[in-house]
């Protein structure tokens, strides 16, 4: 079920008329992998949508967990923000306790979060136009969610599809920042990208196509450029968004 609950998800989501409305559907989307709490904050200033940086922007954590974190400033403490600010990829909160020896103070945002009930963390950095940074803490009231490297990088699938319909509807000004009506992929590149979509990597794509790493490597970064993206993920989305690839899901 989970292999099409990203297309699916991609696909309603272009057809959303409201923010509300596409946060329903993230909810719905993410409870196929397990999880049923998000946050999605902005960690900058976003200027593309007349906002200023914030926590919980579209949020169902508990609401007692919320506002203990406002009161307490947690959001000055709290450890995955900090690590995400520099981070490009999805990541655990668990590896974040085990990157070093935190504050006591940090360690004690994490047990309180556990004991709200924000199990099996996961946090999802992605970063917009203009140097724009959002972020999204993403767990499990229930628990028992293995978040292994695959289901990482289908939750920031997700994510990313969320903000970009998110900020698409909560844009203040027109045209669009980012137009790619006119975007053109050559065959190679919509070949390329749609076995980027299936999860392969680019040495086993350069094995399929018979062709070398550095080729693959060579048309990605043309993808890249023309979506404006800075990751193999975030460019994919777009692509499925906008129509220039077909795939049958995303591994």
């Amino acid at each position: 079920m989970d292999r099409f609950a990203i297309e699916r998800f991609i696909e309603d989501a272009n057809a959303a008329k409201s923010s509300k409305e596409v946060s329903a559907l993230f909810g719905k989307a993410l409870a196929v992998f397990g999880y049923d709490r998000y946050c999605y904050s902005l960690i900058t200033d976003h200027p593309s949508l007349g906002l200023n940086a914030g926590h919980g922007l579209v949020c169902n954590y508990p609401d007692d967990w919320m506002e203990h974190y406002r009161l307490n400033q947690y959001e000055k403490k709290d450890p995955v923000p900090q690590y995400g600010i520099s981070a490009s990829r999805p990541f655990t909160w668990a590896s974040v306790v085990a990157q070093r020896k935190w504050h006591p103070d940090q360690m004690k945002v994490m047990h309180e979060a556990e004991e709200a009930r924000l199990c099996d963390g996961i946090a999802v950095p992605v970063c917009g136009v203009n140097g724009e940074l959002a972020g999204f803490g993403i767990a499990s009231s229930h628990g028992g969610v293995s978040p292994d490297r695959t289901l990482l990088h289908k939750v920031q699938a997700l994510a990313i599809q969320f903000h970009l319909a998110f900020t698409e509807l909560e844009k203040i000004e027109t045209p669009l920042t980012e137009n790619l009506a006119e975007v053109y992929l050559t065959e190679r590149e919509k070949e390329i990208m749609s076995w980027a979509a299936e999860g392969k990597s680019d040495s086993v794509i350069a094995e399929i196509l018979g062709v070398s790493h550095s080729t693959v490597r060579f048309h990605m970064n043309n993808v890249f450029k023309k979506l404006n993206a800075n990751e193999r993920t975030l460019a994919t989305v777009k692509a499925i968004r906008h129509g220039l690839i077909l795939p049958s899901f995303i591994g």
